[in-house]
Formats: structure tokens, sequence, C-alpha cells
């Protein structure tokens, strides 16, 4: 692969001398970079604070610091910029590749997810959450700057922004190596990302109802309206028994709702 290109490097606290190995490169090659930011951006606030800071050249990509996707999986993505403004990668769809081997667990949160993803919002994209992404950098500014969402949902907040934007986006499937080395808490990651998928629909769904641009739902179908009113009952409701149970408190100003422990 003979590309120009410059391997931005973002650390928001990590303690396992991911930043001391990148050091040692940044030193002597200009074209490796360490960004390094407050601990507790999340992904999101650092791929965010990346795309919107830093110099980019006509393409922009973001990958796990992992290498689950090695890089030169971009050759399948990006002659897609030629059409489109935004290709994603995706471990579900596989046209020929081989299929990811995952965990059980794994498999059947990502297929749920997926399901319950264009069930919401009707976009027919099959693995939002996958974190190899490619962009071209004239819509890049535009795109990073309308995200809220910087935690576990932040990839599913990118896509349906796109799509309310009206970007042109494109699936491609890419192999994937299930890494073992996840510290990833599998209860917790249930409830931020649920909590974090129904905030996106819930805010999209308020941008609808008041004539703004949203995605591309059918307006007021009979479930999304249920749905609407289902959040919205539960405005004010409060968490009990010691915070073993979950409420959602809804924010019609800020077109969010959070889950109160």
């Amino acid at each position: 692969m003979n590309w120009d290109f410059n391997l931005i490097f973002v650390d928001d606290g990590s303690d396992d001398g991911t930043t001391e190995i990148v050091q040692s490169y940044s030193s002597k090659n200009p074209h490796v970079i360490l960004l390094k930011l407050p601990k507790g951006l999340g992904k999101g606030g650092c791929v965010a604070q990346a795309i919107l800071t830093q110099t980019l050249g006509d393409n922009v990509a973001f990958m796990d610091v992992d290498l689950s996707a090695d890089p030169s999986e971009l050759q399948k993505l990006l002659p897609s910029l030629e059409n489109h403004d935004v290709v994603v990668g995706s471990r579900i769809l596989r046209d020929g590749l081989r299929r990811v081997d995952r965990p059980f667990y794994r498999s059947l949160l990502s297929n749920s997810y997926s399901r319950l993803f264009r069930f919401l919002f009707r976009i027919p994209i099959y693995d939002p959450q996958c974190g190899f992404k490619v962009f071209r950098k004239d819509i890049t500014q535009r795109l990073f700057a309308d995200i809220t969402t910087f935690g576990f949902a932040f990839d599913t907040e990118l896509i349906v922004t796109a799509f309310a934007q009206g970007l042109r986006i494109k699936e491609v499937p890419i192999n994937w190596i299930h890494g073992e080395c996840s510290k990833i808490n599998i209860l917790h990651e249930i409830e931020a990302m649920g909590t974090d998928l129904f905030s996106i629909w819930y805010r999209f769904h308020m941008l609808g109802l008041q004539n703004k641009r949203s995605y591309p739902q059918k307006r007021y179908s009979s479930y999304g309206r249920f749905l609407f009113s289902i959040l919205s009952l539960t405005n004010d409701r409060k968490a009990y028994e010691n915070g073993t149970r979950i409420g959602i408190k809804l924010d019609r100003t800020k077109s969010t709702f959070s889950l109160n422990d």
C-alpha cells in the first residue's frame, strides 16, 4: 500500500503503557501523532476531538487500537468513497468472507443490537457499532460537530446523524478478529448501550416532531408514537430498592433521557 497518511493515536488516560509505546514512535516519525486528552472522555469524545482538531487528509478513518480489523482492510472500504460519504465496515454482512469467530454471547448481543437498531431507525445498516469506518474529509466537520453521545453508542449516533444529514452511506464486509483482552463489563455494556440507543432515538424523534431533520423513520408511525409515549410517561420516575432497579429521566429541553441509579 503506497499511501500518504498520518496515524493519530488518542489517549484519554490509559495505564497499560500505550502512551509510552506511541511516544517512542512519534519522536522519530512526524506521521505518528499522539493526542493526549483528559481521562474518561470515552471513545466518541476521543474520536471527535481528533477529527475536529487535527489536520486531516482527503479521507479519514478510525479503528480500534487493538487492530481487531487489520489496517489493510481499508482497501475494501476506500474505493467506495468515490460515490459515498461514509463507508462502514461490517462484521455481520459477510458476502463470501469467513464468519467472524466470536463467543456466543457476543454474537447474540451484536445481532440483537443490529435488529433493534434497524427496528427503531429503519436505517439499512446491519453493524452500526463496528469500530472501522472511513469518511470523506469534506463532511467530517459538520458530521462530528453534531455528535452528542460519547459513550458506547457513539458509532450508532454517527450513523443516524449521517442519514439525517442526507449523507451517502455504504456498508462493506470486513475481516475481523475477536480480541480476548477486553475489560468491558457485559452487564454494564448492555445497560449503557440500551440507554444511549433509546436516548438517540428519543432525541431524533423530538427533532422529527419539530419538523427538523431526522432519521428516515416513517413519520408518526404507530410504533413510533407508542414508544415515544412510553418514554414520555417515564419522566420523573425514580430509581428504587437502593438503585437495583432502573429509572428513566427525560429532559425535554435537551431532547434526551438518562438512566438514574
